[in-house]
């Protein structure tokens, strides 16, 4: 593919690359959060590696991104075969006619083969910072009016990088897992920018992305998330006596409500590998809960710990390999002593716990 411009690169940037930058307003949640993640990925370039010598938009190695990702990367997020579809052949589809869309699927593939080929990791990991932030551009110009035609390119890559910000190595020296799970969450929850558009995606080719893959079996014991009714009974007491204001009381008790529904829908999902359900506690929190996470409320961090066992859960997909340990290390130590007991349980369901291939091997054929 030929050059996108015509001039050459220059030690200080030039003028009409500075010009294609997008100025983010107050508005729609996702244009704000996407800024917040764009800022965090230039961060993330300097610290990685000066990316200067990339000198055009397109380069040589966008073909090896793009096989790797048809024949392995769609592969891998997912075992259900008709979600495998949607990234193997939908998504790409969609992506011929969005350019951006296009830059997800290739930072994707990259951030992938700088998990399955170590010894380029710093190679693989800035092409995929490259094409994420060169991604977020458009999108965030595009996201200010979304259409019927333009929803499955903004809900698409919505979905790259919500993935894609969930797999960025948690384990660096420079790794911050507790600003990265903030951002995650905001990107889930921004995802409701498209809320209009969902029963017309729900009914395209990406619907199975948004598919409720679980039965609402209340009251039924626990095997998976064993202990749960228990650390649930504790959170609600300790929300009874801790001194909070009523919003926040309030906004904590539905975050605890929604935690326990979304472990219950995970144990019983009809396919259990189910990866995606692993976003769904953090699209439907309110964003005042996100804020007390930002602001280290030791309560909203209890929460986020319990919400890691989700995290282990998943941990066979390499998306999800370490974030529960690295996370909950962190939230541990950020934590006040005073929260000890309500920290038992996250920790030892996550050093003894079942992941889903444990989990499958043991119970074949899940009610």
């Amino acid at each position: 593919m030929p050059p996108r411009r015509s001039h050459k690169k220059s030690r200080n940037g030039c003028d009409q690359c500075k010009k294609r930058r997008v100025k983010v307003t107050p508005g729609t949640s996702l244009v704000e959060i996407s800024a917040r993640t764009d800022a965090a990925l230039r961060v993330f370039q300097r610290n990685l590696t000066d990316t200067a010598y990339f000198v055009r938009e397109w380069n040589g190695q966008d073909p090896e991104l793009m096989h790797h990702y048809c024949i392995s990367t769609c592969t891998t997020l997912s075992d259900q075969e008709d979600v495998r579809h949607v990234w193997r052949t939908e998504i790409p589809k969609i992506a011929y006619s969005y350019e951006f869309l296009m830059h997800g699927i290739l930072s994707l593939s990259a951030l992938h083969l700088s998990y399955v080929k170590p010894q380029k990791h710093s190679h693989y990991l800035t092409s995929s910072t490259f094409h994420m932030a060169l991604g977020l551009q458009t999108f965030r110009t595009i996201l200010r009016k979304p259409t019927a035609e333009n929803c499955f390119a903004l809900f698409a890559f919505s979905s790259v990088i919500m993935v894609w910000i969930c797999a960025v190595p948690a384990d660096s020296k420079d790794a911050q897992p507790l600003s990265s799970v903030i951002e995650m969450f905001n990107l889930c929850r921004g995802i409701t920018t498209l809320l209009e558009f969902f029963p017309l995606i729900n009914k395209s080719c990406l619907g199975p992305l948004m598919a409720r893959d679980w039965s609402e079996k209340r009251g039924t014991p626990l095997r998976l998330f064993h202990g749960l009714d228990d650390q649930i009974s504790r959170l609600r007491y300790r929300l009874t006596i801790e001194v909070l204001a009523e919003e926040e009381r309030s906004v904590l008790e539905h975050a605890i409500t929604e935690l326990e529904k979304t472990c219950q829908r995970i144990e019983h999902a009809r396919t259990l590998s189910a990866s995606g359900m692993v976003y769904i506690w953090p699209i439907v929190v309110r964003v005042g809960f996100i804020s007390l996470i930002e602001q280290r409320q030791p309560f909203a961090l209890v929460l986020l710990a319990c919400y890691c066992t989700q995290l282990h859960v998943f941990r066979r997909f390499w998306v999800m390999e370490r974030r529960a340990e690295s996370l909950l290390s962190e939230v541990l130590e950020v934590i006040p002593p005073g929260y000890a007991d309500l920290l038992d349980w996250p920790r030892q369901f996550c050093l003894h716990g079942p992941d889903l291939e444990r989990w499958c091997v043991l119970n074949p054929s899940p009610e």
